[in-house]
């Protein structure tokens, strides 16, 4: 009896964290579209806090791809704007999205999605001030 109690209750959980992080998926997309209408950036970055919390609920068993794609499109999105007008907030936000996306398509063996998530996350932090910068010694130097 408490065996299927146990198997009960580690299912319920299962479910309550899909549901959960579907939720916060959700909530990212309406503040995606509030984002659209209004035209400020704060709602794309509350989106970005949204599905990053989501990532705690995370199992290789419950995470969804879509929740990577969604934080990659945000990333994008988010980068564009800090680019475009200089807003450091929002390539954090971008990185931060990245970051995330990364580590689903990682769990998940996206490996195509994952690795367009590290060429833009290298973008980003290149912008941010934050890139790895590859020194080149020159033949004259090196003598």
């Amino acid at each position: 009896m408490a065996i299927a109690n146990k198997f009960r209750l580690r299912r319920e959980h299962k479910t309550a964290t899909v549901e959960l992080a579907s939720l916060n998926r959700e909530m990212a997309l309406r503040m995606i579209a509030l984002a659209n209408e209004t035209g400020e950036v704060t709602p794309l970055i509350e989106a970005v806090q949204a599905m990053r919390t989501a990532e705690g609920l995370y199992s290789p068993d419950t995470a969804q791809i879509e929740d990577a794609r969604v934080q990659k499109k945000l990333g994008d999105v988010l980068l564009n704007i800090g680019k475009n007008e200089g807003d450091m907030s929002a390539i954090e936000a971008a990185i931060s999205a990245y970051r995330g996306a990364i580590t689903i398509a990682s769990m998940l063996g996206a490996h195509t999605l994952r690795a367009q998530t590290r060429k833009s996350y290298a973008l980003a932090m290149n912008y941010a001030g934050k890139g790895q910068r590859h020194q080149s010694v020159s033949l004259m130097g090196a003598a």
